[in-house]
């Protein structure tokens, strides 16, 4: 394997073509945060970890100020952002800030999708299923990546489970068993190919060690 540092996240090859123009628009957006944020000293890992103090701070609110909990996810998606850009402004960018990164997005996520399912939105055993699959597809698409065998097209949770969320934060129309199995499905279906593009690999990478 090579010892060239490799892109440390779970993004797919045509996800890395049609998103990397928003990704620049949005990081141009943030860019008076970054730079307030590099100025008091803030460290990297510390912005990436705070995503689990406002998922616990969505849990708090999410029965009785519902947009206002919305409104806090969008805030743990932009640290999620702001992570990384702190990280190559401060000259802090290491794989293991991206490993606690990848940790705090997965604890946001499953505490989310877990605080759904407790106040009754949301079956118990989707987000159960949910919070076994997300972790396990990522995690999937970061070995992928860095052994050079990244899928074609990922089909994530922001484009099924993520508007459900909004759906019914927002508007209070619940969708969210629907979005959460379709969200599911599709992470299984590619998790699939992964593991078949990996397998490929390894067992090419062992013919080659022989």
């Amino acid at each position: 394997m090579s010892d060239q540092i490799y892109p440390a996240d779970s993004y797919s090859r045509l996800e890395r073509v049609f998103l990397a123009p928003g990704r620049q628009l949005l990081l141009e957006v943030l860019k008076p945060a970054v730079w307030l944020l590099a100025a008091l000293r803030v460290p990297p890992n510390l912005v990436s970890t705070s995503q689990i103090a406002v998922a616990m701070a969505i849990l708090a609110t999410l029965t009785s100020y519902p947009r206002l909990a919305f409104l806090l996810f969008l805030l743990a998606l932009l640290l999620d952002a702001c992570d990384g850009a702190l990280a190559r402004r401060t000259g802090r960018a290491t794989h293991f800030g991206a490993l606690i990164d990848w940790y705090s997005d997965q604890v946001r996520e499953v505490l989310v999708i877990a605080g759904l399912a407790y106040i009754g939105a949301l079956n118990p055993l989707y987000a159960a299923i949910y919070g076994v699959t997300y972790p396990l597809f990522n995690m999937t698409l970061f070995i992928g990546n860095y052994l050079q065998a990244p899928v074609p097209l990922a089909l994530k949770s922001y484009l099924v489970a993520y508007p459900a969320i909004f759906t019914y934060l927002w508007f209070g129309l619940n969708w969210l068993d629907l979005g959460v199995v379709v969200s599911i499905a599709l992470m299984w279906l590619v998790m699939v190919q992964a593991l078949w593009l990996l397998s490929r690999k390894m067992d090419q990478a062992q013919e080659d060690g022989k």
